[in-house]
């Protein structure tokens, strides 16, 4: 940069300085304020989580006996430090990772400076961010796992590299297609899931009995960690000038559209707003033609979509180790709620036109049948696959509960329409209404139905699996079957 730029860049900093405090409207006894209480928050609450996860500690530690379990457990923590990594990199692709809001692209982007000099403090602030969460997960994982003091502070130090290391690659292949991120984000999603099969399977290598080896083998790793991330970091901040403004300005508007959604708990609206931008990528799709008519041809767009969304069938199948997994651990009491859970999650992009015709009433009245049979229209390919995806979890619920196999297809059955009523009443439920009173809170008066909005789904969930959790037998499958069925037809057929 010259040093007739950086005159430029300066300058244009003390015009946005001068402008945003020309604009303040907070003293500075309120921020102290505002501070007080976010770090006395932020004390309490980890205080809380620190204590939540010690104890979660003690009562695995008092539930795992056999080898096998803690074979397992010493797994578990590298998949989530690996499956961590994975995440990172889908996140950072998302966003940017290093983004702008749309002002700011169209007000300093837009001048002839070096715009590293400005995005420099927003790849500083990823790195922290992400140092942050991924120290978090590194050491929750490793606690849970059961490892000493050492071992979780060198699992916590190689997770922070690592997910920085993470972001940076993301940062650094920004200016591309991205097409290395998705290559690796793909790896690793594979290789967690392999660690997963293997950890049902009970084929992971057996926890080590001595540890000092491994601590001095772990620092090394850790420094060869930290040692590639600040490279990463170093490559990814003199890349910045190649940044374009369209690279940029997408992932300030998502993030914006994001916290706004976030800002009114609707987590659905968060929903759509990431598959918008999932298509905006895809631009076009090819139109197929033909098919039956009425209801059945919901059904048919439905099969269609499929072929689109060839990744979420994927996520889905993999799912399907998840109960094998809680088995494998000796939580096998849980299996059936970990199952309509995962269910619930990776279901939920299956049910992009139910969504879609809840969403515009307009389309809805186009159709020449009731509200409701469109609905259930658009469940029967949904309702299809969670119903084939819990007979692959059959043999688990068997083990799980230690039922007949009639009884152990029932709770299978049973967990499947849970996990589909629970996809309905999270895509159909009707938006907070303010016409109706408010509820007082410490924020303020909110609608009743945004109070209680981040419960959509999982309500349901626990109130159909609690009769199967209560009693594993054919009678508690009956109970959660009619439960669930209950709740779906309630959730289909409202105006």
């Amino acid at each position: 940069m010259t040093r007739a730029s950086r005159r430029e860049v300066r300058e244009l900093r003390q015009q946005a300085r001068e402008w945003r405090r020309g604009r303040a409207d907070t003293t500075l006894m309120e921020v102290l304020s505002d501070a007080y209480i976010a770090l006395f928050a932020t004390c309490m609450l980890s205080a809380m989580a620190v204590s939540a996860v010690h104890q979660t500690r003690l009562s695995i530690s008092a539930s795992c006996t056999t080898t096998e379990c803690t074979d397992a457990r010493f797994s578990s923590a590298w998949v989530c430090v690996t499956a961590m990594i994975a995440v990172t990199l889908v996140a950072g692709r998302a966003v940017g990772p290093v983004q702008v809001s749309p002002a700011e692209g169209s007000w300093l982007l837009a001048t002839p400076v070096d715009r590293a000099a400005v995005l420099r403090p927003r790849l500083g602030l990823v790195a922290a961010v992400t140092a942050l969460c991924a120290a978090v997960a590194g050491s929750v994982a490793s606690t849970l796992a059961g490892f000493g003091a050492p071992a979780i502070g060198l699992v916590a130090a190689a997770a922070t590299a690592s997910g920085i290391a993470a972001a940076m690659f993301a940062a650094l292949v920004q200016p591309h297609d991205g097409w290395a991120t998705r290559l690796l984000t793909w790896t690793l999603g594979v290789a967690t899931w392999i660690a997963l099969v293997l950890i049902a399977a009970d084929a992971v290598p057996a926890a080590p009995t001595s540890a000092p080896w491994a601590i001095t083998t772990g620092a090394a790793v850790t420094g060869a960690i930290w040692i590639g991330a600040a490279v990463l970091l170093v490559a990814s901040a003199r890349n910045l000038s190649r940044l374009h403004h369209n690279r940029l300005v997408p992932g300030g508007a998502l993030l914006a559209s994001l916290s706004g959604a976030l800002a009114g708990l609707d987590l659905t609206v968060m929903y759509d707003i990431l598959i918008a931008q999932k298509w905006l990528t895809r631009a076009t799709v090819t139109p197929v033609r033909s098919g039956p008519k009425g209801p059945w041809a919901l059904v048919w767009r439905d099969v269609i979509r499929l072929r689109r969304s060839v990744p979420s069938l994927v996520i889905l199948a993999a799912a399907a180790v998840v109960p094998y997994l809680v088995v494998a651990v000796d939580l096998g009491a849980l299996a059936v709620l970990a199952g309509a859970l995962t269910l619930f999650v990776t279901g939920v992009p299956l049910c992009s036109a139910l969504r879609t015709t809840n969403r515009n009433l307009g389309l809805m009245r186009c159709f020449p049948m009731p509200p409701e049979t469109v609905r259930a229209a658009c469940l029967v390919v949904p309702a299809a696959l969670t119903g084939v995806w819990s007979l692959a979890t059959l043999p688990a619920m068997h083990s799980a509960t230690s039922a007949t196999w009639g009884a152990s297809l029932m709770i299978a059955a049973a967990m499947a329409v849970t996990a589909l009523a629970a996809m309905a009443r999270w895509i159909l439920a009707p938006p907070p209404s303010y016409a109706q009173g408010l509820v007082a809170s410490p924020a303020g008066g909110i609608p009743p139905g945004l109070a209680f909005s981040l419960l959509r789904g999982f309500d349901v969930l626990i109130l159909a699996t609690a009769p199967i959790l209560i009693s594993p037998t054919s009678t508690g499958a009956v109970i959660s079957l009619l439960l669930a069925t209950g709740v779906l037809g309630i959730v289909v057929r409202r105006n």
